[in-house]
């Protein structure tokens, strides 16, 4: 599926969030400690941007066009802060890692099959100002 250009940030950055869920899957005790730790100590600052972006700009303006697209809108805000919360409990609860996993990929999946591909609906100034905020991200740390 071809990606809208105003998309393309947003969506390259979705690529190292599904590394990380896929790394989530790591069975080594130690390995998952040190993620576990990593990620509750990172993940709100390396993704608050991403998220901002897409709260203020994609969501706002998408959930205008219709109550379907209203409610997935809410859905994946509502996990916005589902996936800040598991994360930042991860490193004293990393049993949670698994379901800090499978809903980062889902989110990921869901925004872009089901979302980004409704960015044809919005105006070229709303697409403009999409890519402008996109384009102030810096980049994720790497999860090693």
């Amino acid at each position: 599926m071809k990606v809208a250009g105003e998309l393309l940030i947003l969506t390259r950055e979705h690529h190292p969030a599904l590394s990380l869920a896929n790394k989530c899957l790591a069975n080594d005790k130690v390995e998952i400690q040190a993620l576990c730790a990593k990620i509750s100590q990172n993940f709100k600052m390396d993704y608050s941007e991403h998220f901002d972006t897409e709260e203020a700009t994609i969501f706002a303006f998408l959930s205008e066009k219709s109550d379907d697209l209203a409610q997935l809108c809410a859905q994946l805000t509502l996990e916005h802060q589902q996936l800040y919360k598991i994360s930042a409990e991860l490193a004293n609860q990393p049993k949670s890692l698994e379901k800090f996993s499978k809903l980062l990929k889902s989110h990921a999946r869901l925004e872009n099959r089901e979302l980004f591909p409704q960015i044809d609906l919005l105006s070229a100034p709303q697409r403009r100002q999409i890519l402008n905020s996109s384009a102030k991200h810096g980049s994720a740390t790497i999860y090693e």
